[in-house]
């Protein structure tokens, strides 16, 4: 076998694993949830799939609280505002490259909102409906690299920290200082 030709043979393998991932049942799963920003129940049960899916990685997923936020009503009265926890792990952080990947779990579509449901389209590979592509379907996609990672045969020279925010979409006011920790030193 030529020495190219051994290099892809090495790397399918962990292609196939990626490829393998159940992304789009996961995303079905988790689009399901009502995830909006202000959505404190919803965001809860969007944690908990995300951690247990996460849990298929070396490292622990931890569900971290969010940092308190205050905002102005409509009387100009200072109000207290809580948001949901994130997702942090980290994996080999003493490998000698290191990754960050962030994303978020909340979805701008409050609990009344009309847009609640999925729709198949053409022939039920194509998703529409919260938060399928922006981003619980990137979620799926990061989750399924991460696996690809731990099947590579260099994973243990590749170390990474994921955050995924609750709060994104109304621009990260309880987990910015989070993500900006987890941004030190990484690629």
């Amino acid at each position: 076998m030529s020495e190219g030709a051994d290099h892809v043979a090495k790397h399918r393998s962990t292609l196939d694993i990626a490829a393998a991932a159940p992304m789009l049942a996961q995303v079905r799963q988790w689009s399901a949830i009502n995830s909006g920003s202000r959505n404190l129940d919803g965001l809860a049960r969007q944690a908990a799939q995300l951690a247990d899916a996460f849990a298929a990685l070396p490292g622990a997923p931890d569900l971290i609280e969010a940092d308190p936020g205050e905002t102005v009503d409509g009387a100009g009265s200072v109000q207290s505002v809580a948001y949901g926890r994130h997702l942090h792990m980290r994996v080999r952080p003493e490998a000698p490259v290191q990754l960050l990947l962030t994303g978020h779990m909340d979805t701008v579509f409050a609990v009344d909102h009309p847009f609640q449901t999925l729709t198949d389209l053409e022939g039920g590979t194509i998703l529409n409906g919260p938060g399928v592509a922006d981003m619980k379907g990137g979620i799926a996609v990061m989750l399924a690299a991460l696996r690809g990672v731990e099947a590579s045969p260099l994973r243990d020279r590749i170390g990474y920290e994921v955050v995924i925010n609750s709060d994104e979409e109304i621009g990260s006011p309880g987990s910015a200082a989070l993500i900006a920790r987890a941004a030190q030193g990484k690629l």
